[in-house]
């Protein structure tokens, strides 16, 4: 799919925008500040109804302003159009798929999948399991359909016991959740584990590109291997209860990327922190294209920052030859050199008003 249409209102300081984006690469410069991230930050609501920089959405809809609005169409390969959009206030959201109402964002993430490289990168590798958790399953969602809705029945389970606990239940009726919770998560691992086992020969060939060397990456299932789920939650109870919340399953998996025997949070420098994960992005989007023949929207906040001229050089070429569709930010146009593209179009965004200039 490719984003053909885009119609924005109240995002951040963007007050309104229509743009007809190229379907290969779209360049959008301007100064700090003047609302080129926001751009950004539309697309990414308009696929997925959240924001990569905050989870609160008073901070994104524009001041003194009562809600904001993403439009979109995309197109498949036989030009055909299907339009999508969203509306999100303080409390309420209203999402809109092909003429219809849905209830669920995942709906509009299948038809315009999104990804993105932005100078906040580093937090997939220094702060947390969650961000690697959410790499792995965005990738799995997108090649294996039934995921998402074996991901609702574990969480459904898991939230059922962690209250169970948190009330004081009896441990026979905590215990009631085990079986739905170990059914389900031994499918979310089986399909994470495969997933990694697929992309990785991908991954190793772009990280062999960008940074010189194969960092080694390794699945933690979220309780030890060669040790039984049902068995180490009933053994595991008391503790459990002690804590407060259910400590094993697939909720506490982890995916550990380390070079030399050393974590690559510890041992890598920002900029080949950038390199490593912009490869991790690239092999989702040429495993989600070689899997399925779906294409991504790609979005790349900054790519300049940190990296220099041979490096931008050499992300931009693996960048062209996903055939990814392209939203790029920069200060200054002249920063990215787009003249490997056959499709290009810039935009230029001063004080929240986006223009698009000849190029």
């Amino acid at each position: 799919m490719v984003l053909s249409q885009l119609e924005l209102c109240h995002v951040r300081n963007l007050t309104e925008a229509k743009l007809t984006p190229s379907s290969g690469v779209n360049l959008i410069f301007g100064a700090n500040a003047s609302g080129k991230t926001s751009l950004l930050e539309a697309i990414h609501i308009l696929s997925t109804s959240r924001s990569f920089r905050t989870p609160h959405i008073q901070h994104i809809i524009q001041r003194e302003k009562l809600l904001l609005r993403v439009i979109g169409k995309v197109a498949d390969t036989t030009g055909k159009q299907i339009s999508l959009g969203i509306e999100r206030e303080k409390d309420q959201i209203r999402m809109r798929l092909a003429g219809e109402t849905v209830q669920n964002a995942s709906k509009l993430a299948s038809i315009l999948p999104v990804q993105i490289i932005n100078p906040d990168v580093h937090k997939l590798l220094e702060q947390g399991p969650k961000y690697r958790r959410q790499f792995l399953d965005w990738g799995v969602f997108h090649v294996e359909h039934s995921f998402h809705t074996i991901w609702r029945e574990y969480n459904r389970a898991l939230k059922q016991r962690n209250a169970a606990i948190r009330i004081g239940s009896k441990q026979a009726d905590i215990q009631v959740w085990d079986k739905g919770l170990v059914e389900t998560a031994l499918k979310i691992t089986d399909l994470r584990e495969n997933y990694l086992a697929s992309i990785l020969p991908v991954l190793q060939n772009y990280t062999a590109e960008l940074i010189g060397f194969q960092p080694e990456f390794s699945y933690s299932r979220g309780w030890q291997r060669d040790e039984d789920l049902a068995h180490k939650l009933n053994a595991s109870l008391e503790a459990d209860i002690a804590q407060g919340y259910t400590r094993a399953g697939p909720h506490r998996a982890d995916l550990f990327i380390k070079h030399n025997g050393l974590p690559a949070q510890a041992s890598f420098s920002r900029g080949q922190q950038k390199l490593l994960v912009s490869s991790m992005r690239l092999a989702q989007i040429t495993h989600l294209k070689q899997q399925t023949g779906q294409h991504t929207v790609l979005l790349v906040d900054d790519l300049a920052a940190e990296l220099d001229e041979d490096k931008r050089a050499r992300l931009l070429r693996l960048l062209k030859e996903t055939g990814a569709q392209l939203f790029v930010t920069a200060t200054e146009a002249d920063l990215i050199d787009v003249s490997a593209w056959e499709n290009v179009k810039v935009f230029h965004v001063e004080h929240g008003e986006i223009k698009e200039v000849v190029y």
